[in-house]
């Protein structure tokens, strides 16, 4: 990149003094999308379940070989794809794997039993976990470091979307068409998506820079980024030099090397205490119905309330750490939702049990948002997207085991209060990882509203 007119400017200054733009915007809009699709897809098979079961004459619980299989590949996925995202590209990794997800729902449309059926559903899983935390990645590396924490937060808020668009699928299309017009959407949303992935969404800048300084789609992408910048103004990017070591050995070092094992260890005790209460969560229907003593109409009020307040908390949390810190905003909202959980049980089954569900629904969605937010500003750019796979796919291992809480507590006969107690103690346990980990030196900061670090 050479002109006349250039300097040599570093790529992270550059980009965190660019304001807001349409640029910046279609690279959220289109990250949410993709997350919200990627949110539909993998919980496809839990909203037709019992009507893809009775079509298939087995059990609904002969189905669980298909959500084990999912899982699996779930787990796969998180600690593979992630490396390929920082070497080859964000963009051509997500092609990759929307392309996988939509041939694997097409191929669900010609099974007829259940074996095909859960070798389609672990390659959805493979392709499909690793998508949040490449989209986060990307989303954050493109924004400048004062609205990272925002746009990342945004970005997770897409799952929500996600499960919306289940609800309406159940509500208008599982009746009249079946099990396979779920699946025939999870064909069409990425088949749109992929071009619009093609032409539209860049990779990450710093990404570029670092992998090849002289690479000609910089100069490019930086004219793209700077829509107010006339003529060919150019600026010369530069880039700490890399360290003379083998790829590997430069990963491994970033996410566990000297002054960062600790750091990583704290940021998976921490998405492992979310993973475990979501996991554990699964139950709460059940309980709201067989403990507390709920209606179905009632209980469906209650999912309705947890998903509205959750998205909003999505939708905010990031604009709060952006101008307050990790260390305030995500140990606080961990922290609260504990409390709301354990409110829900104490207040159950009146009408407070709603508010605090509401209230719980909002601070817990908000701090699991915040998860692959912090994630980013803790690993260099070079290693960033596997860093936030390796922190989901951590959470995930652990989290394989948090559905026999349901079990437990089912057989032992516990009550409201002792049940919604014990969920609320991994969102206390996440709040406190969250405070040791950011009151370590170096941890990572934000830049705040008034410009300073927090």
């Amino acid at each position: 990149m050479t002109d006349t007119g250039a300097r040599p400017i570093d790529v992270d200054t550059f980009l965190d003094g660019l304001k807001f733009n349409r640029f910046h915007l279609i690279v959220l809009v289109l990250c949410t999308a993709l997350a919200a699709i990627d949110g539909y897809e993998l919980y496809v098979v839990g909203w037709v379940l019992p009507v893809l079961a009775k079509d298939f004459g087995v059990a609904t619980t002969a189905v669980t070989s298909a959500l084990v299989a999912q899982q699996v590949g779930m787990l796969a996925g998180a600690f593979v794809i992630p490396p390929l995202a920082d070497r080859i590209g964000r963009p051509r990794v997500l092609l990759f794997c929307y392309l996988g997800m939509m041939l694997s729902a097409l191929a669900i449309l010609t099974t007829k039993s259940l074996l095909p059926f859960t070798i389609c559903r672990f390659a959805a899983g493979f392709c499909g976990t690793a998508m949040i935390p490449i989209l986060v990645t990307l989303a954050a590396e493109t924004a400048p470091k004062r609205l990272r924490a925002t746009v990342s937060t945004i970005t997770v808020s897409g799952t929500m979307i996600g499960a919306m668009l289940g609800s309406l699928m159940q509500a208008f299309v599982l009746a009249p068409f079946g099990w396979r017009g779920a699946f025939w959407i999870a064909v069409a949303l990425p088949a749109i998506m992929l071009p619009l992935i093609y032409f539209f969404l860049p990779e990450s800048l710093r990404s570029l820079v670092a992998r090849n300084p002289q690479d000609p789609a910089i100069s490019a992408l930086t004219k793209r980024m700077r829509p107010s910048v006339s003529g060919d103004a150019e600026v010369i990017l530069t880039v700490a030099p890399k360290p003379d070591r083998p790829p590997l050995a430069i990963l491994l070092s970033d996410i566990f090397g000297r002054g960062q094992l600790l750091r990583t260890f704290l940021m998976w005790g921490i998405a492992i205490s979310s993973f475990v209460f979501i996991t554990a969560g699964v139950w709460k229907t059940t309980i709201f119905k067989d403990v507390i003593g709920l209606s179905l109409k009632q209980v469906a009020l209650i999912n309705g309330i947890n998903t509205a307040a959750g998205f909003i908390g999505m939708l905010t949390i990031g604009f709060f750490i952006d101008r307050l810190g990790f260390k305030r905003v995500m140990t606080g909202a961990f922290l609260l939702a504990g409390l709301g959980a354990t409110m829900v049980g104490l207040l159950a089954p009146g009408i407070g049990m709603y508010v605090a569900v509401a209230f719980m629904g909002m601070c817990q969605h908000g701090s699991q948002a915040s998860i692959p937010a912090l994630a980013t500003a803790l690993y260099p750019t070079r290693s960033r997207a596997t860093g936030v796979g390796w922190t989901y796919g951590a959470a995930r291992v652990v989290s394989i085991w948090a559905p026999l809480f349901g079990t437990f507590v089912l057989s032992e006969g516990f009550g409201p209060i002792g049940i919604f107690a014990m969920l609320g103690v991994p969102l206390i346990c996440g709040g406190l990882f969250t405070f040791w980990l950011m009151s370590l030196k170096d941890a990572p900061q934000v830049i705040t509203a008034g410009h300073g670090r927090g």
